[in-house]
């Protein structure tokens, strides 16, 4: 074990990539710890990049002083409204700093009171994919901050699960509960409980269709009629969004998961889901967030669908298929 504050003196080893959780209670000891980090990281002449949403962001740059002019900042908020693309953001940031003699850090919140149960779930997945993307790459460190005062007690039990090394009352400790013996240590998929755990079911009426390559011309219309049934005030984005973002889907349906497969459309709210089922597993626990060398070719589908939509969820293991669902929001009210 060892204590606050992350100082310069314990720096990240070259060879690893560090992944921590910082358990905090309010706006106060999220300060006194992030602004620690921040700041031993630049006394070993580290970047820094922080991506956290409002107000803790303008807090944190309040608590820095001039010195958050040497930080790189995200709005959380924006870059993790689709939790999938989180990974690609902190990818961007290794590969701009691998080949650089100085070293880097990251601070990430991908939780934050106010998230959806469905949101909450894939950030928990992509938390636990963190080490799956960056284990074998360049030595860097990230901490993940929770807010215990905030968030349900579930959610916090989940990050030991996430994360090697937790801070508790300021204290860094082994997490007990991390699966060490692989991503997805127990689960049906191998991928995590977030790739095993069932989706809610639809709110509402749904549309069911089955398609196969033969019906994909038909599949776009369809959806497009949807779209425009379910708000007559959706506008043209909204609508050809949820065109790709089905074509993209049920192309992958094609070639991967047997030749044919079932979409299913519904309205949420002021969303439109999208839902594709077919045969197929995904094998690739990151599928989706690794930006392709090229954007045509047929794997590309599911990058292309997560720079659209508010939201995708990926459900797959043998003997059961794939299910995708896609939330896009598709008015602009």
């Amino acid at each position: 074990m060892s204590r606050l504050p992350f100082a310069a003196q314990d720096p990240v080893a070259a060879e690893s990539f560090r992944h921590e959780a910082f358990l905090y209670s309010g706006d106060e000891h999220f300060v006194a710890g992030t602004s620690a980090f921040v700041q031993g990281a630049l006394e070993a002449d580290e970047a820094v990049l922080v991506a956290v949403v409002e107000p803790r962001a303008t807090l944190l740059r309040d608590a820095l002083g001039r010195d958050a002019e040497q930080v790189r900042f995200l709005d959380m908020e924006t870059v993790g409204r689709n939790p999938a693309r989180i990974i690609p953001a902190w990818q961007d940031w290794v590969d701009r700093h691998a080949s650089d003699a100085r070293g880097f850090r990251g601070i990430g919140e991908p939780i934050w009171a106010g998230r959806t149960p469905s949101e909450v779930a894939e950030c928990q997945q992509h938390e636990v994919l963190l080490n799956t993307a960056f284990d074998d790459g360049p030595g860097w460190w990230l901490l993940c901050p929770y807010d215990v005062a905030a968030l349900a007690g579930p959610v916090i039990e989940r990050v030991h699960a996430a994360h090697p090394n937790v801070f508790v009352d300021d204290v860094r400790t082994p997490s007990a509960s991390y699966p060490h013996n692989g991503v997805g240590a127990g689960s049906r998929s191998g991928f995590g409980p977030a790739f095993d755990e069932p989706l809610e079911e639809p709110p509402g009426p749904v549309w069911e269709i089955f398609f196969d390559l033969a019906s994909l011309g038909e599949l776009r219309d369809r959806v497009a009629e949807f779209a425009e049934f379910a708000d007559p005030a959706v506008d043209k984005r909204g609508t050809d969004n949820a065109v790709l973002v089905v074509s993209e889907l049920a192309a992958n349906s094609i070639k991967y998961g047997g030749g044919a497969g079932i979409l299913r459309l519904w309205r949420d709210g002021l969303s439109l889901v999208c839902e594709v089922r077919d045969d197929g597993v995904i094998t690739d626990p990151l599928a989706g967030r690794r930006r392709p060398s090229v954007l045509v070719g047929g794997k590309a589908g599911l990058w292309i669908a997560n720079q659209v939509c508010d939201l995708l969820q990926i459900r797959s293991a043998p003997g059961r298929g794939t299910t995708v669902r896609a939330r896009l929001g598709i008015t602009g009210h």
